[in-house]
């Protein structure tokens, strides 16, 4: 029986929002579902983490110290896959790769990710020859990796819908959870927009189009997890990383489902806008929802011109989104909405104007007057201008102006993200303890750091 390793390599630079890898520990929960026995997972990230936070110390060992230890001579896997998010993985990934290489040179080393599946072509140019490249979501490509390299089991079948994935392996929750990290759980696949902004509607149909999973199947995983935190005296707190979760009445079947087993979590998600504008009772079914654990909801609304959301393929009635957010403050729902400030057709004075606009919604932040339109490979933008650091290109003021504020603002936008990224797991903690000190002073930083960067934005805007 063979023994696959998977890995995911350090972000070159700032990686600014940390979480568990669930891309590699779901495609090792399958392996182990299909026969495939020895499947290790490790998070090179979770070790600079650790360290970053005091938790580990200088004689703490690193990823390969606790390589040498679960392969001693003798010993190697025979496949070692790195999932690679973007562009600023690989420079790490060409690290291990030639370290782990001149340890194991009979093992067969592959990549795959958002990175690969969207630049495979770039993918190929810059990572070392003779690696094996997996587009898409992965299973069947690695079992039958797995299955060349002297794996046996039970087939699998050559694509894999939602309701066949396996229940993530998952290591060590409980090290991500000290960190103050949600569990990540996907519930679905693909999207239904068109977003020229992003690559997902490129992709073969079938990673594309939207396919839920049986929720049952997805309570089944946080139930799972939920027991183990709670024996580790932790908060079973929880992040949908679905491109989109779904319709509204999808949730309320994942209430219902937890309701039934009385599983009491907190929840986050993404939607899309379309899903919740004139919808019946909007106010009175999110109240139901937070009651069932929902404490937070991500929803791009990415621009408040009409013209600008037409370009972008991203149809929705800006004039619909105060009742929409209404609803969310009544309910007691955070939300966190997506926003694109910054992109080729935007002027310094529609900039402004778009920020007066978000202040008088009462969702302006700091983030969102940062915020640039980054080209991601295999998007429909991929093909215009792009800048060296892979943002859309503008017009020099813009870009002038894009400069200043961001130089300005250093200090205070390492005070803002900071807070917000500790702000939606004290949300999620706040409704499971009662407790919501720690939240109320972390919503005062952003507080603070979003009135003097609107005063700042208006007085350089001028």
């Amino acid at each position: 029986m063979p023994s696959v390793l998977l890995i995911r390599p350090l972000c070159e630079g700032d990686e600014p929002e940390f979480a568990e890898p669930l891309g590699i520990e779901r495609l090792a929960g399958y392996l182990r579902a299909y026969g495939v026995g020895d499947v290790r997972v490790y998070d090179r990230r979770l070790y600079q983490a650790e360290w970053r936070s005091g938790i580990a110390d200088e004689f703490t060992g690193g990823l390969f110290d606790d390589l040498r230890k679960a392969y001693p001579p003798g010993r190697a896997p025979a496949l070692v896959g790195l999932s690679l998010m973007t562009s600023a993985d690989v420079p790490d990934a060409r690290r291990i790769m030639s370290r782990l290489g001149r340890w194991w040179p009979q093992a067969t080393f592959m990549a795959g990710g958002v990175y690969v599946t969207g630049a495979p072509e770039e993918a190929a140019r810059v990572l070392p020859r003779g690696v094996v490249l997996q587009r898409g979501e992965g299973e069947a490509q690695l079992l039958a990796l797995a299955r060349a390299t002297g794996a046996t089991g039970a087939e699998a079948p050559p694509f894999v819908s939602p309701d066949d994935w396996a229940i993530p392996h998952r290591p060590y929750p409980e090290r991500y959870a000290a960190l103050g990290c949600a569990v990540n759980v996907q519930a679905s696949r693909g999207c239904p927009g068109a977003c020229t902004f992003c690559a997902t509607p490129l992709l073969p149909t079938q990673l594309r189009r939207w396919q839920p999973r049986d929720l049952r199947l997805v309570v089944d995983e946080m139930q799972q997890v939920a027991e183990r935190l709670a024996a580790a005296g932790l908060p079973p707190i929880f992040n949908f990383v679905d491109d989109d979760f779904g319709p509204l009445f999808r949730l309320e079947g994942l209430a219902d489902e937890l309701g039934r087993r009385r599983l009491r979590v907190a929840f986050a998600c993404e939607m899309r806008l379309v899903s919740l504008i004139g919808q019946p009772a909007l106010a009175e079914r999110l109240a139901r929802l937070r009651e069932a654990g929902l404490t937070r909801v991500f929803f791009g609304v990415e621009s408040l011109d009409p013209a600008t959301l037409e370009r972008w393929k991203k149809p929705y009635d800006v004039s619909a989104l105060p009742q929409v957010l209404e609803a969310f403050r009544t309910a007691g729902i955070t939300v966190q909405p997506g926003y694109i400030l910054w992109h080729a057709g935007q002027t310094v004075r529609g900039a402004r104007a778009e920020v007066e606009g978000l202040r008088r919604l009462g969702i302006y932040s700091h983030r969102a007057a940062l915020s640039r339109l980054i080209v991601f490979p295999g998007c429909a933008l991929a093909h215009g201008s792009i800048d060296a650091t892979g943002f859309q290109s503008m017009d020099a003021q813009a870009e002038a102006f894009c400069r200043r504020f961001s130089a300005k603002t250093g200090d205070l936008t390492r005070m803002w993200t900071q807070a917000a990224i500790a702000e939606p797991y004290a949300v999620a903690e706040a409704f499971l303890t009662g407790d919501g000190t720690r939240l109320a002073t972390l919503r005062d930083a952003l507080d603070e750091a979003n009135e003097r960067s609107f005063a700042l934005f208006m007085e350089m805007s001028a």
